[in-house]
């Protein structure tokens, strides 16, 4: 009776073995290897995925945390517009007064002393207009009354 071989398998030699292991090695590994690496690198996109969603959950976060802030600071910013607005349109002359006539307020607000109202800007260029008028009266007399 034969010797049974050391692998438990009937019929084969160890040489026999030796030369067919090999190439269904490298045969049996070439796909497994192949997988392993496309996994790993699967793996790798998954890792580098999962970081750049925990740094986007960490900004978005962060700007939670800020937007009550700058809604508050908008709010604020925009009440002050519409008192500037109030008080630059006001037709009140202190706010509780009676209401100040237009007509009566002047041209421009500006930063200057005081600017005159519409009816004083009349009133001027009447005086004006007089007081050319009386000069050419004097300048006429006083032409006439050379020899």
């Amino acid at each position: 009776m034969p010797i049974p071989s050391s692998s438990g398998r009937r019929g084969e030699s160890p040489l026999s073995r030796r030369v067919t292991k090999p190439s269904a090695k490298a045969a049996g590994r070439a796909p497994l290897d192949e997988d392993r690496i496309r996994l790993e690198r699967h793996l790798e996109e998954l890792r580098r995925k999962e970081a750049e969603l925990k740094s986007l959950q960490e900004r978005m976060e962060r700007r939670a945390a800020e937007l009550p802030r700058e809604i508050e600071e908008r709010e604020r910013k925009q009440r002050e517009m519409i008192k500037l607005r109030a008080l630059a349109t006001a037709t009140y002359a202190d706010g509780f007064g009676k209401i100040r006539d237009k007509r009566h307020a002047p041209l421009k607000q500006s930063s200057s002393p005081r600017r005159m109202t519409r009816p004083e800007q009349r009133s001027a260029r009447i005086q004006f207009l007089l007081l050319c008028a009386v000069l050419a009266v004097i300048l006429i007399l006083l032409w006439k009354s050379l020899p």
